[in-house]
């Protein structure tokens, strides 16, 4: 009896660490962006990258984006957002003075944004001031 137990024990184990990673490892695919963009204060020129989202426990998720070229990876921490999900995998990139950044990734159960980096946030304000019409006092 106790050896049918052992025998047991180990065989779910077996499964459970054969199952954890299939299901850990998440989203990944190659892809072609036409256009030359920023994650997170790291530029991009347009070309072919791998892209790869692995969720994490906490409702959060990494992203890693791999240069074709050079095998660099970029990994970045990415949040929850309240957006629908799209029902498939999505770069959702936001155009701020000609330059291009990627500010959401949305999949199939989850939509996720990606924190905004310095030069984004500056390149923000000052769009906001040039609609604002140069920032001149309103008062």
């Amino acid at each position: 009896m106790k050896k049918l137990i052992q025998i047991g024990s180990l065989l779910s184990l077996l499964v459970l660490f054969t199952t954890i990673p299939t299901f850990a490892q998440g989203f990944g695919t190659d892809v072609n962006i036409p256009f030359a963009f920023t994650v997170a204060d790291r530029t991009y020129e347009a070309g072919n990258y791998i892209v790869k989202l692995d969720p994490l426990g906490t409702g959060n998720a990494t992203l890693s984006i791999r240069d074709t070229k050079t095998d660099e990876v970029q990994r970045v921490l990415l949040n929850v957002n309240g957006d629908a999900a799209t029902g498939q995998i999505n770069l959702v990139f936001e155009k701020i003075d000609g330059q291009r950044f990627l500010t959401k990734v949305t999949t199939p159960n989850q939509s996720y944004a990606i924190v905004k980096s310095k030069s984004e946030k500056n390149a923000s304000r000052a769009r906001e001031k040039a609609e604002m019409g140069g920032g001149a006092n309103l008062f």
